[in-house]
């Protein structure tokens, strides 16, 4: 893949529409060229605080309101006499265009603020690397294995755990009103997320791919990466500031084993 070529697909990988070999190309990409991958840096940069900003201003109408009228008022002086019921309609059409388009963006952004994916990395972010002051954090082997046990079931957490990762510690959090286990693990200078708990609904998204039966989801949310499974029995969602591939491949090994 060329950096021309980098162009096109960009919007698909930030939005997370890549198959799993255009993503592999892109993202090998952007590790052999270092202007291209600041332009997708900056790109996502540009795309969160869009979203952010549109999620903090309440949708005014007054002041496009006025702005129209008072445009209208000073072509009236300029322009033939037109009946008057044509600037009415003119304005009530750009007015319920502008709302229309503006409720409509600030829903899609509203809703995607809201899905699963984003929800982890949320606490992700605020129990992981803000430290929030949260309690109900357990640190021993048993104390986790029992919390395990209790919300999620009889399950093995060494079949769950990332390669070369260690269990830090637990605790049990909320993801968009459902209960997941939250299990911190750390290795090589990281610290990843792994929530889990017994399957539920479906995971959203299309599917990147099926490992022995469990569909693999993928999400990018700011500098984040968030990689999702389902196994007969369990959900399991992975979040790291990992590469996207290398994440995906925490999943896929985890998936592997726990089929």
């Amino acid at each position: 893949m060329n950096c021309c070529e980098t162009k096109y697909v960009m919007p698909l990988y930030l939005s997370s529409e890549l198959d799993v070999r255009l993503m592999a190309e892109y993202e090998l990409h952007l590790e052999q060229c270092g202007i291209c991958r600041r332009e997708a840096e900056q790109a996502r940069m540009y795309d969160d605080l869009l979203r952010e900003a549109f999620n903090d201003q309440p949708l005014g109408t007054n002041e496009l309101r006025a702005r129209i009228w008072t445009q209208l008022s000073a072509s009236e002086r300029r322009r033939p006499v037109v009946p008057r019921w044509v600037y009415v309609f003119t304005a009530a059409a750009l007015l319920l265009l502008a709302v229309s388009a503006g409720i409509t963006y600030v829903t899609l952004l509203s809703s995607h603020s809201q899905t699963l994916y984003t929800s982890a990395v949320d606490d992700h972010t605020e129990e992981v690397v803000q430290r929030a002051p949260i309690e109900g954090w357990l640190a021993t082997p048993e104390e986790i294995d029992g919390l395990v046990r209790k919300h999620v079931g009889n399950i093995e957490l060494n079949k769950i755990a990332p390669v070369d990762y260690n269990l830090v510690r637990a605790r049990v959090c909320d993801l968009l009103s459902e209960q997941y286990v939250h299990l911190v693990y750390q290795g090589k200078g990281k610290e990843i997320s792994v929530f889990v708990r017994s399957r539920g609904d479906a995971l959203p998204g299309p599917a990147m791919e099926v490992v022995k039966g469990c569909p693999l989801h993928a999400a990018s949310t700011g500098m984040f990466q968030v990689a999702a499974f389902q196994s007969e029995w369990l959900t399991v969602l992975i979040v790291s500031d990992l590469p996207r591939a290398e994440n995906l491949r925490l999943a896929r090994q985890s998936a592997m084993r726990i089929a």
